[in-house]
């Protein structure tokens, strides 16, 4: 097994998914949505949704180059596409306001008064609040970039891949379990800036990952003139 390739996918899918998830902005929204939930039932919650992300990425990850294969998009294309996609994303989420956050906590208020959290653990709590659409392109895309190379560096960047979602599932677990606390210790002011840090990264690797696809797709031919 190509170890190299192993470890440098874990901190790769790790830093591209985590700033997307946003564990503790995810966590402070489903802390609104679970007010009526005891500790028990919180970890529980928790626990929930951990699996889930975990399962839901690693499905996307793995099957999401059969997906590219019938509809016969390049990776290159995919990385190029998914690059700009995180970009404009954190760059929404940089220059953005955080009424967004407020009001989506706030419009699932009502909804948080029912006392039975085990239906909505996959739907909407898994998806679409923690693992949404930027989710599912940032993990179909670390999946085109782990099927280059050969047959060794292809396993040992998916099963790094796989490492990566699985550090982001209890990142989210210890987020949602620790939301009280870590609400009433960053407060509103700590919240954002950890939101607008997070944003810079996403711009920041979505960029990266674009430009691996451009010169993937513009290196030959400047190779060839």
């Amino acid at each position: 097994m190509d170890i190299q390739s192993l470890l440098a996918a874990i901190p790769l899918s790790f830093a591209a998914l985590f700033p997307v998830v946003n564990p503790v902005g995810t966590a402070a929204i489903l802390l609104g949505l679970t007010r009526g939930a005891t500790y028990a039932e919180l970890r529980s919650i928790a626990r929930a949704i951990a699996i889930n992300s975990v399962l839901l990425l690693s499905a996307v990850l793995v099957s999401g180059h059969l997906v590219l294969r019938f509809f016969g998009i390049s990776v290159p294309i995919v990385q190029l596409a998914g690059g700009l996609v995180l970009s404009a994303m954190g760059w929404k989420m940089l220059f953005g306001d955080d009424d967004t956050s407020n009001a989506r906590a706030s419009a699932g208020h009502a909804a948080a008064q029912r006392t039975d959290y085990s239906k909505s653990t996959f739907y909407p709590f898994t998806f679409p609040l923690t693992v949404g659409p930027g989710c599912v392109a940032v993990a179909i895309t670390l999946g085109a970039h782990a099927s280059q190379g050969h047959v060794a560096g292809r396993v040992a960047m998916l099963l790094g891949a796989l490492v990566g979602i699985a550090g982001v599932g209890v990142s989210m677990y210890f987020a949602v379990v620790n939301a009280g606390r870590m609400a009433e210790r960053l407060g509103a002011s700590g919240l954002s800036v950890l939101t607008r840090l997070s944003a810079f990264i996403i711009v920041c690797l979505g960029a990266q990952i674009c430009w691996t696809g451009v010169r993937a797709l513009v290196g030959p031919w400047f190779g060839a003139h």
